[in-house]
C-alpha cells in the first residue's frame, strides 16, 4: 500500500487503470478490471483512490459509468472523442436490439421505437449492413446474420 504522501501512480496497479484509461478513456469498470488483470473488489479500490485524488473521474449514463483520465486540455478534448464514441455504441446497440423485434423495418420505424431521429437511425443501419448484418430492400431493412449484443459492431 502507498504510504502517506506518495504518489497514488507509485502503486503499480493504479499505474496500469491509470495507463489503460490514458488508451481507452471512458472505458468501464469490468473492461478495466479484465485489462489490468485484476479482481473487481481490486480494481474498485484503486479505481476509488485515483478518483479521490482527482487524476480520473467518473461519468454515469445509461446506468453504467465510465472512467477517464482528468488532465490537460488536449486530454479533456481526447476523452470527448471517446465519449462520443461509447454513445453511438450504446445507440447501434439499441438499433440492434429493435431491429431484432421485427422482421423487417425501415429506417422510420426504428427512429420511432427508440425515440431518436431517422437520420441517426439510418446512420446506424447502414453501418450495421455494410458490415454484413442487415440486408435492405427498399428502404426496408433485414436481419441477414446474427445480431450479437454481447459483441456489438
Amino acid at each position: 500500500m502507498a504510504t502517506s504522501g506518495a504518489s497514488p501512480l507509485e502503486h503499480g496497479t493504479r499505474l496500469r487503470i491509470y495507463e489503460h484509461l490514458l488508451l481507452l478513456p471512458g472505458d468501464h469498470f469490468r473492461s478495466i478490471a479484465r485489462a489490468v488483470d485484476v479482481g473487481v473488489s481490486t480494481a474498485h479500490h484503486h479505481l476509488r483512490v485515483l478518483i479521490r485524488d482527482g487524476l480520473v473521474h467518473a461519468e454515469k449514463r445509461g446506468g453504467r459509468s465510465r472512467y477517464y483520465v482528468a488532465g490537460d486540455e488536449v486530454q479533456r478534448e481526447r476523452n470527448g472523442v471517446f465519449g462520443k464514441h461509447w454513445s453511438y455504441r450504446a445507440t447501434r446497440i439499441r438499433v440492434q436490439t429493435a431491429l431484432g423485434r421485427f422482421e423487417e423495418c425501415s429506417a422510420a420505424e426504428i427512429a420511432k421505437v427508440l425515440g431518436i431521429s431517422r437520420q441517426l437511425a439510418g446512420y446506424h443501419l447502414i453501418r450495421l449492413e455494410r458490415q454484413g448484418f442487415l440486408t435492405r430492400n427498399h428502404g426496408r431493412y433485414r436481419v441477414a446474420g446474427p445480431l450479437a449484443a454481447e459483441d456489438p459492431p
